[in-house]
Formats: structure tokens, C-alpha cells, sequence
């Protein structure tokens, strides 16, 4: 055997035997480990271009709209404090003085729903000073909707309002929701392998210590053959206790309540709640995270998160499919199996057509079965003749088998 050499041409025609090179170690694992590294920074890269964009496309229009919509407000405000003063000054009736009041109230009720219909105006940025309170689209704020947009949890709380950020947000969903989805999956995916192999660890040291021998489920190598009823491609397959995989979850759930209840000042059962609906992906928007320096610790507890739930789901689906195909095939290969009749083998559509035909034959005949046509002869012994092929519904040993179930003998008895 020689080495292989890709230049060489004489070497390829001559049919000499090639062996390549053993690939080193840290490559094979380098290899495994580039395409799932790849495949996060890829979303990493995804989810902060999307920030950047979203950002250049809303702050600048959220600046314009609050600016105009403060400078209306303090205008009108300014206009209806001098009018009510000149009329109060001028020595007006008072009643005129409070019907004109009524109408400013009302002007200035209109032109505060209008600003907060822009969702780009709060109470807090029409007190004195809030001029100078952060904008909603920051690019901070941009990073967060932009991973809450493309795990589909979508809180609502902060939405795009233009036409172009709009048009941007379904064109950039298309593409990263379903390579976001693919990372958590693939991330979770890992996160159950690791996690079959920990238990794997614990109940071989479990059997150390205790001595005690438990059977695991395990199944042979075969190539799909038709009638098998072994569990295809479970070597050394470990089943999960489904009380540990709800228990890991609902610690991650309760561990991520303490920690929300400490930056957001909530109290339990609200950190609980928004960690639970985060969870499952549910995203009401009724409870949401307001302290942006804590975003990026957010960000990366809802990620975990969502992995630690496909593993959940994972773990518990692949023990159910499972059972179900193993199940499936027995089911489907039950008309292969052999019943012993009488000292005689027979298969089990045979066996269900002999006892249709006893049933035919034998069985109690209801009184309006018999139809009678007037003018014709219809014999009452008619169910008795033999037809032609009544033999060819069975073999002639299968019906000795049947009669000697049926006469309780065991000798062949010819029909």
C-alpha cells in the first residue's frame, strides 16, 4: 500500500491499493465543532446587523415626531393659560370663562391621544424636562426587538411605525426567523446529547455503588427488514425521567424569576409569570423589562432559555416517537406472525378468512336474510350445497387444523 498522492496520475491508472492519511484529532473535533460555532456567530452577526438597521430607520423619525408633538402641546398649553387669563383680566362672565376652558381641556385631551397614538410619546416626556428622556429606539432597544422578533416571541412593546421599517421587518423575518429557530434547535440539540450522556454517567456509577444490575433498552443494527420488531438505531438508548426534564426546566424558570425580581424590582410570581410566557414563546407584552443596562443579560437568559426548552421537548418527544413507530411496526408486521392451530401453523389473514367462511357456513342465519321473490323456488337447504370453489379458499391442511380445534381431535380429518 502506498500513500496517496492527488497529482499523481500514473499512481491512479495503475489500480495500486491507496490509503490516505489518519486525520488528526483536534481536526476531526474542529471540524465538528466549526459548523455549529459558525451557525451562532451567524446569528450573532444576523440579529446585529438587523439592530443597526431598524435603528437608522426609526430613530430618526421618533426624534422628529416627539420634538413636533411636545412643541404642539406646550403651544396650545401656553395659548390656553394667556386666553383664560386676558378673559379673567377682562372682567367676562364666568361662565363664559368655563365653557372656554372646557373646550381647551378638550383640544388638549385630543392632542395628547393623538401623540400617544404615535407610540413615540409617553406622560413622562410631557412633564417639565422630558425633552431629555432616552428615545425608545436606541440601538440597545433595537438588539433587543430584533432577537424578540426572530424567536417569535414579540412583545409589542416596541414596534416599527414607518413604511420602510415595516417593509423591512417582514423582509428581515423571512430570512432570520427561520435561522434563529434553526440555532436554538441546534443549540438544544447539544444541550440534550450532553445531558443523556450526564445521566448516562450517573446510573453506570449508580450500578457501581449500589451493585445492581438494570437492563437498558437496545436494539441491533439492522437495515429496516420488514418484520423486525427490534427499536431500529437505539444503541444504548437512555430513557429520561420525564419528572427530571420538567424539573430542569422549571429550575432554569424559577431561577430566571429570582433574578428578573432583583433587576426590575418585581416581585415572584411576576418574574415566574414573564419567564414562563418568554418560555413557551407566548410574549403577552404585558410585563416587560425596562432597565436597559440589564438587555444583553436578558437577551442571553431568554436564549438559553428557549434552548433549554427544545431540549425539554426533545427529550420527551423522542421517547414517545419512539414507542410509537416500535409500535407501529408491530402492528404492521402482525400479519406475518404464525398461530398454531391444531399442531398446524397458520398465518393470521388465513386464519381470519377460515373464520369468515365458518361463519358463512355455520353461523345463525337472521330470519329477513332470505329474500323471496314471488314466482321463484328458492330451497330452503340451499346453504348447504357445496360450491366449486369453496376449496380454494383454503389449503386442505388448514381446514384439518380448523376441525381439529373445533371437534377437539388431533388426527387429520379429511374435509
Amino acid at each position: 500500500m502506498v500513500e496517496a498522492d492527488p497529482w499523481d496520475l500514473d499512481q491512479l491508472l495503475s489500480g495500486e491499493q491507496i490509503t490516505s492519511r489518519p486525520m488528526a484529532t483536534w481536526k476531526t473535533y474542529a471540524r465538528i465543532i466549526l459548523a455549529h460555532v459558525s451557525l451562532i456567530v451567524l446569528s450573532v452577526v444576523y440579529v446585529g446587523f438587523g439592530a443597526f438597521l431598524f435603528y437608522q430607520l426609526e430613530q430618526p423619525n421618533e426624534v422628529e415626531v416627539r420634538a413636533r408633538n411636545i412643541e404642539r402641546f406646550n403651544i396650545h398649553k401656553r395659548q390656553m393659560i394667556e386666553h383664560l387669563w386676558e378673559m379673567r383680566e377682562s372682567g367676562i362672565g364666568q361662565h363664559v370663562v368655563e365653557d372656554l376652558a372646557v373646550k381647551y381641556v378638550d383640544n388638549v385631551t385630543r392632542i395628547l391621544f393623538e401623540a400617544f397614538d404615535t407610540h413615540c410619546i409617553g406622560a413622562k416626556h410631557l412633564r417639565p424636562g422630558g425633552e431629555d428622556e432616552d428615545y425608545n429606539w436606541t440601538y440597545m432597544t433595537a438588539l433587543f426587538f430584533t432577537t424578540t422578533l426572530l424567536t417569535t416571541i414579540g412583545y409589542g412593546n416596541l414596534t416599527p411605525v414607518t413604511g420602510r421599517g415595516k417593509l423591512l421587518c417582514i423582509l428581515y423575518a423571512l430570512f432570520g426567523v427561520p435561522l434563529i429557530l434553526i440555532t436554538v434547535a441546534d443549540i438544544g440539540k447539544f444541550l440534550s446529547e450532553n445531558i443523556v450522556q450526564l445521566y448516562t454517567w450517573y446510573r453506570k456509577l449508580r450500578e457501581k455503588c449500589s451493585k445492581q444490575k438494570y437492563s437498558v433498552i437496545s436494539s441491533k443494527d439492522d437495515k429496516n427488514k420488514e418484520g423486525d420488531l427490534n427499536l431500529d438505531h437505539l444503541e444504548n438508548y437512555i430513557s429520561i425521567p420525564i419528572f427530571l426534564i420538567v424539573a430542569i426546566l422549571l429550575s432554569y424558570i424559577t431561577f430566571g424569576a429570582v433574578v428578573l425580581s432583583m433587576w426590575e424590582g418585581w416581585d415572584f410570581f411576576s418574574g415566574f409569570y414573564f419567564s414562563f410566557i418568554t418560555m413557551t414563546t407566548v410574549g403577552f407584552g404585558d410585563i416587560v423589562p425596562l432597565k436597559r443596562e440589564y438587555y444583553i443579560l436578558d437577551l442571553c437568559y431568554i436564549i438559553i432559555g428557549l434552548s433549554i426548552t427544545t431540549m425539554c421537548i426533545d427529550l420527551v418527544g423522542i421517547q414517545y416517537i419512539r414507542k410509537m413507530h416500535y409500535f407501529g411496526r408491530a402492528i404492521k408486521d402482525a400479519r406475518f406472525a404464525l398461530v398454531n392451530v391444531g399442531g398446524k401453523m397458520v398465518h393470521v389473514p388465513d386464519l381470519m378468512r377460515y373464520a369468515s367462511v365458518l361463519q358463512q357456513k355455520y353461523g345463525q342465519k337472521k330470519t329477513h336474510d332470505t329474500i323471496i321473490v314471488k314466482g321463484a323456488y328458492a330451497p330452503k337447504d340451499l346453504s348447504k350445497i357445496r360450491f366449486i370453489d369453496f376449496g380454494a379458499l383454503a389449503s386442505i391442511e388448514s381446514w384439518q387444523s380448523l376441525w381439529s380445534i373445533l371437534t377437539g381431535r388431533t388426527q387429520e380429518v379429511h374435509v
